[in-house]
């Protein structure tokens, strides 16, 4: 009897140090699934090209728009645009990452493309940090920018980004660009 006694607690010891092992390693970047680590890097990355585009990259992308738009007419600027765009090269990286439903809104609240990104050319950022929040499906990533106003200043932002599954694989459902925006709609 006591030895059952003593083999169940340590028994029940060692759940507890497995349990309390897990929990404290639950938002490491280790523990994010390839998969959306990767969609969600190229996101970032692509997202973050603007910065680097051209004049004649922005006018391009602009003039075509733009004629999608007239076409259209104002209010009628929806997923019928996006479907016009779908041989588009422009438009086809963001659909390896993002949910139409989610190109649908950053087009809507003009974040894709982002035309305030033209002014700060020299503007570099880093991917510092990526973890998981609470939600399963749910991640933080953590970016450093620098010459944002000034030659080697440095501005940190925190983007939240939801993930879902699709026909097509992991795609990211919602991108939180507020303190993006905030950060780089000033000039």
């Amino acid at each position: 009897m006591r030895k059952i006694k003593i083999i169940s607690i340590v028994l029940v010891n060692l759940l507890i140090v497995i349990l309390l092992t897990s929990c404290i390693n639950s938002n490491d970047e280790e523990n994010i699934p390839d998969e959306d680590k990767e969609v969600i890097e190229s996101f970032l990355n692509s997202y973050f090209e603007q910065f680097n585009y051209s004049e004649e990259d922005w006018e391009n992308l602009i003039e075509k728009l733009d004629a999608e738009m007239i076409r259209l007419g104002k209010d009628e600027i929806d997923l019928e645009m996006l479907n016009n765009l779908d041989d588009d090269s422009w438009m086809k990286t963001w659909e390896e990452t993002l949910t139409v439903e989610e190109i649908d809104r950053l087009i809507k609240n003009r974040l894709l493309p982002n035309l305030y990104l033209k002014e700060y050319k020299e503007v570099q950022y880093s991917i510092e940090e990526l973890k998981k929040t609470n939600d399963s499906d749910s991640y933080s990533a953590k970016i450093k920018f620098t010459n944002v106003d000034n030659k080697n200043d440095e501005k940190e932002i925190y983007i939240l980004l939801d993930m879902v599954d699709t026909e097509q694989g992991r795609r990211i459902k919602y991108v939180d660009l507020e303190e993006f925006k905030n950060l780089f709609d000033k000039k």
